[in-house]
């Protein structure tokens, strides 16, 4: 579901707990549910859900993003990591096509191999993304944001994808489309076993 209402900004709290019902209500499914909307980031200490970020004093920030909040319930933390690399890489393939340069898919990361320039430095490559996952009440809860303008708090690492705004909207639907195609598909994969 691409939400239409205004989100100001997303500070990190959507995914500390179970959110997929307030969304979906009755539609929400035990395959997963996946939102997007597009947002500036800022996730400062009390939104942070990773260890390393919080102990670096490291915070997310961005003037323009593609959010995408998912949760997918009874998985624990191995699988919910899995299955973030795994749509990551996804999301990598998906936004290459669409603003047509190579991704590399580091970890978590969406690295992009394309010279640009963030804070005067020119660079061969910069990090387009954000992502974390974690469990919380049988639930695997995860997040990925895509830079559109990273913006100058942005870290001198981050990518600006620059994508329009038909660009983003067709990002987001081929996104969530992905997931739920992914979901299901490893959930009948679960079901064919004798």
């Amino acid at each position: 579901m691409i939400l239409e209402s205004k989100i100001d900004c997303y500070d990190g709290n959507l995914i500390h707990n179970r959110f997929a019902y307030r969304y979906f209500k009755e539609r929400t499914l035990p395959i997963g549910n996946i939102v997007a909307f597009r947002a500036p980031m800022l996730v400062e200490a009390e939104g942070m859900i990773d260890l390393e970020d919080v102990l670096q004093g490291d915070f997310i920030y961005s003037d323009d993003a593609v959010n995408f909040c998912w949760e997918i319930p009874n998985l624990d933390s191995f699988g919910a990591v899995c299955f973030q690399r795994l749509l990551n890489t996804q999301i990598a393939h998906i936004l290459s096509e669409i603003i047509e340069k190579k991704i590399e898919v580091d970890g978590d990361d969406l690295i992009v191999h394309a010279e640009h320039k963030q804070h005067g430095i020119i660079q061969e490559k910069g990090k387009v993304s954000v992502s974390i996952t974690h469990v919380k009440n049988g639930a695997a809860l995860g997040h990925t944001g895509i830079n559109v303008i990273a913006g100058k708090k942005a870290p001198a690492f981050a990518f600006s994808s620059e994508m329009n705004d038909i660009q983003t909207a067709t990002f987001m639907q081929r996104v969530i489309e992905t997931f739920y195609q992914m979901a299901n598909d490893i959930f009948i994969a679960t079901t064919k076993i004798i």
